[in-house]
């Protein structure tokens, strides 16, 4: 049984609370007493992720609020790179659980939390902390925060799930950010965003393979096992714009600049625009996103030969590619007022189509073609999201 990428996985495990964002609270107000539950899908590549997510937050006071989450994928399916290699499907199962609080003192709001995540072959525990200033009189609002997570990757060796006792390495990670977000006028919002991440351990996939050619001028290619570098250093800086218009609609840009260590570039292109109908009772969104990245310094789809260099990987996530994704939602108040225990009562459907074009990165299934000459690797992905929330 052969895994995905480790990257693919957690993106799209990063789906469990997509949709559970808590509202962030200015820095001299709570968040809202609520609790949300979502079911969300993903499907494409040959993957199928789907699952529940809850989310509870209580206040104490007008001090305090903790919040509580939980969260289940379930993960189907075969990826391209377990076709190659002729792999068993997945059926794997992910539980996230996650637990924060706020503390409120002045206009300054202290968070807290902790984040558990365990898959069949890979344990992550997460710490983090932040804290969020208002300042100028509530038109600007300055957040920091700093994370460490600790992760443990096994590997499993055969369909009983069965790991190998030789096999036990450690992933250390550490994220700051800072956030800054200013009125500029009575219509136009801005934001910047600034985040580093240092990693240090085993970052490869234990299951994943690098290809190269039997021998000079060879069409038949070989397998052997990934080498990464032991660390990486990540860096994005994203800045955003947004506008309400005259008849009670907004529009959104973003725009999102990353590189590291590995000599990955990647930008990101965001527009989005809010229609409100029905007096606010129903919200629609559009949503349209680029994105393009460079390949990785030691990748290569199809290496000359064995050990042809120091640091090898054929990991798609780490390809040259240029992808679009657009997107659709609807948000509705069933209850806009206060009723029994109850303040409010909303749900909202949240649609989002991938296309993933890779640009060095081919069809390696497609055997009957020479080795280098198969056709680039494609795909599209379906997202669904869907979301209650009540207040109380």
């Amino acid at each position: 049984m052969i895994p995905t990428s480790r990257l693919t996985v957690a993106r799209v495990a990063a789906l469990a609370f997509a949709l559970l964002v808590v509202m962030r609270a200015t820095a001299d107000v709570l968040p809202e007493e609520r609790a949300d539950a979502s079911w969300r899908t993903y499907d494409g590549g040959g993957l199928k992720v789907q699952g529940p997510a809850v989310l509870v937050r209580k206040n104490f006071s007008d001090k305090v609020s903790v919040s509580a989450g939980y969260a289940v994928d379930q993960v189907t399916g075969a990826s391209i790179d377990m076709v190659v290699l002729g792999a068993s499907p997945l059926h794997e199962v992910r539980k996230q659980k996650q637990l924060g609080v706020d503390f409120l003192y002045g206009k300054t709001t202290y968070s807290a939390g902790v984040q558990s995540s365990i898959e069949n072959d890979y344990d992550s525990s997460t710490a983090s902390f932040g804290i969020s200033q208002s300042m100028f009189g509530d038109l600007t609002t300055v957040t920091f925060g700093v994370s460490r997570g600790w992760d443990i990757v096994t590997r499993v060796i055969n369909a009983a799930h069965q790991k190998d006792p030789n096999f036990r390495r450690r992933v250390d990670r550490k994220t700051w950010s800072l956030g800054i977000s200013q009125i500029l006028t009575r219509n136009l919002l801005s934001g910047f965003d600034y985040e580093a991440i240092t990693e240090q351990g085993y970052l490869q996939n234990p299951y994943r393979a690098i290809r190269y050619l039997a021998g000079p001028g060879s069409t038949i290619y070989l397998t052997g096992a990934e080498t990464y570098p032991g660390t990486r250093t990540s860096n994005a800086v994203a800045v955003r714009l947004k506008y309400f218009l005259p008849w009670h609609a907004s529009v959104t840009g973003k725009y999102r600049y990353f590189f590291d260590t590995w000599d990955i570039h990647a930008h990101t292109a965001e527009v989005d625009y809010t229609q409100p109908f029905l007096n606010e009772r129903l919200i629609a969104d559009i949503t349209y996103r680029y994105y393009r990245q460079n390949s990785a310094s030691f990748y290569s789809d199809l290496f000359q030969f064995a050990n042809q260099q120091n640091y090898m990987a054929r990991d798609k996530e780490l390809a040259a590619q240029d992808n679009n994704a657009v997107g659709a939602a609807l948000s509705y108040d069933f209850l806009k007022s206060k009723r029994w225990f109850l303040k409010r009562f909303s749900g909202s459907l949240h649609y989002d189509y991938i296309m993933y074009k890779f640009k060095d990165f081919r069809d390696a299934s497609q055997r009957q073609l020479p080795a280098g000459t198969e056709p680039l690797y494609h795909y599209n992905a379906n997202v669904v999201q869907g979301l209650l929330t009540i207040w109380f």
